[in-house]
């Protein structure tokens, strides 16, 4: 993979931390169902945003930082992912817009958080009345006045609140682009190590659902929806109450039949419940109230009900439109974006996103102390960034099932190199297993002959728990020093086993490898067959590294191809 310029490679940090912050503290206040959720999350990205670009304060950062942070979205568990991209690229591109026009002076950074946080007030009230359709706009009209009559005229009538928000929105904005002005400056020193979320050595860290689609993406239906959407608004528009239903009905018969897996997040039927009844009953009760009359009744019943079936049409499209755009077709187009340098910067985000995710804290903790939690993120920018330098280079990797022999075989390949005078450090992890699962594990120092026991499933061992296992902080201690970029300059290759979930999630040996940044002996990894390109990409985005299979290959033809690649 070429080198990443600087620029994109701070931009892929940015978007890392802007993404994170969305994926995770987002599907905590989510989930809290906090009113104002959305604002919340600008208001945190406007903070590091602001303080990122004071740190880096070049031309074409946010707007980057955003268009990143914007298509990694797509790991979100959320089944609706089109509208939140829209949104964020616009943040970044008003941030972007603001600081260049006032020369990244204070300034230009309040505008820029106001704008950006002006922008979550519209679209979320443009996404409202594509959601529901213009009979929302007409039951806006009957609250305001019915609330006239109450208390008497609103100034500037149904506008009134509307300005009201947008000058909230104006302030909040600016006063999370100081917060990101103060956080810029102070740069606080990181934590020995940062926060971690570790998982054990044998079930790994924290697991999410792996992004997709579910189907396979077709560019004729891509087309087809793209022209529903717009084609399909126009005619909930203007049809009756019958046609509507009968627009819609089509349109959940196509999803349901292609979109099983997408439209399984969305099949609450609490929520589809609860939606119906709030907008048919609210339709009708305020239209009643405000028209005096039992017509207005039956008025607002069809307003809410019109309301409903335009909020169903929306989120499936949305749905199959998030579905249908991961297309390889686009993602071939957008690696030729730009010479490719989105696409190597997306890989590069990809690669800082779980350290970004461990360093993350808790959403209570972040509620508590934001600031605290914000400066202690930012403080570690430097340290993802230079992760993104020269990565190791990964010789080979060598993988198989649970239990098939990976260790037994690297073993031997490491025995027949030491008799090609080849100097191998690194750590190997043999185990013992029980009824068909790892039961303990030792830990191998190579440079040094050491070994130690290292995890156990006994109950009765006093070692800190982690996950199913025991694990001895003297192993953990003693691989960690084995894997140093001291001991790295002492040999000419050096081995890992293993690498898998526990190092993706940020844990284990994750932090060991990403210190051998900028080293140049190369690595030798054993890894989980099924994770081989989960670890590439994390710790080796773009390599084209040998992986050797040991049902289908042993010790011998490795320990051949490997020193054809040492003394090559």
């Amino acid at each position: 993979m070429r080198r990443l310029d600087p620029l994109w490679q701070r931009a892929a940090v940015l978007g890392s931390l802007w993404a994170g912050s969305e994926i995770v503290l987002g599907s905590f206040l989510h989930n809290l169902r906090l009113p104002f959720a959305g604002h919340v999350l600008t208001a945190i990205a406007v903070a590091i945003l602001v303080a990122g670009h004071r740190r880096w304060p070049v031309p074409g950062l946010l707007v980057r930082a955003g268009l990143i942070a914007a298509l990694m979205k797509s790991l979100s568990p959320s089944a609706v992912l089109l509208g939140p991209m829209v949104a964020i690229a616009m943040e970044g591109l008003l941030m972007e817009a603001a600081v260049r026009l006032f020369r990244a002076r204070p300034a230009g950074y309040l505008v820029g958080g106001a704008l950006a946080m002006s922008w979550t007030l519209a679209h979320k009230l443009v996404t409202m009345v594509l959601t529901y359709g213009p009979d929302l706009v007409r039951l806006y009209g009957d609250i305001i006045a019915l609330a006239e009559r109450q208390v008497g005229p609103i100034p500037l009538g149904p506008w009134g609140p509307l300005v009201v928000l947008a000058l909230l929105n104006l302030a909040v904005g600016a006063g999370a682009a100081l917060v990101g002005l103060r956080l810029g400056r102070e740069a606080p020193e990181p934590e020995p190590g940062g926060r971690r979320k570790n998982g054990s050595p044998e079930a790994g860290g924290p697991r999410r659902e792996a992004p997709g689609p579910g189907v396979s993406p077709s560019l004729p239906f891509l087309l087809l929806w793209a022209v529903a959407l717009p084609s399909g608004l126009l005619g909930l528009a203007t049809l009756s109450l019958g046609w509507k239903v009968l627009v819609v009905a089509g349109a959940v018969s196509v999803a349901v039949g292609r979109y099983r897996r997408v439209l399984r997040r969305l099949g609450r039927p609490g929520f589809w419940v609860t939606l119906l009844l709030l907008t048919t009953l609210t339709g009708a009760v305020v239209s009643a109230l405000a028209d005096g009359s039992g017509g207005g009744w039956l008025r607002g019943l069809g307003l809410g009900m019109g309301m409903s079936l335009n909020a169903v049409f929306v989120t499936l499209c949305f749905a199959a439109l998030s579905a249908e755009l991961a297309h390889p077709l686009l993602r071939e187009w957008l690696e030729r974006v730009g010479g490719g340098r989105l696409h190597r910067a997306m890989q590069a985000a990809f690669a800082t996103l779980p350290a970004v995710v461990a360093a993350l804290p808790g959403g209570r903790e972040f509620l508590r102390s934001p600031l605290v939690a914000l400066g202690a993120l930012l403080a570690r920018t430097e340290e993802w960034l230079g992760t993104l330098a020269e990565p190791p280079r990964i010789l080979g990797v060598v993988t198989g099932a649970r239990g098939e022999g990976k260790t037994t075989v690297v073993a031997g390949v490491v025995d027949r190199l030491r008799g090609a005078a080849v100097r191998v450090g690194g750590i190997l992890a043999p185990g013992e297993m029980r009824e068909g699962r790892r039961w303990s594990i030792d830990l191998v120092d190579l440079a040094s002959g050491r070994r130690v026991p290292m995890a156990t499933r006994d109950p009765l061992c006093e070692w800190p728990a982690l996950g199913a296992f025991k694990v001895a902080p003297e192993a953990l201690a003693l691989g960690a020093a084995a894997l140093s970029p001291e001991a790295s300059a002492a040999s000419d290759l050096l081995v890992v086993d293993e690498v898998g979930p526990w190092e993706l999630g940020g844990g284990g040996w994750g932090p060991a490898l990403d210190a051998l940044h900028g080293g140049g002996t190369p690595l030798l990894l054993v890894v989980r067959r099924s994770l081989v390109p989960d670890v590439l990409g994390r710790f080796a985005p773009g390599s084209d590294a040998p992986v050797w299979d040991v049902a289908v290959t042993g010790a011998d033809e490795i320990a051949r191809a490997v020193l054809a690649e040492l003394r090559r």
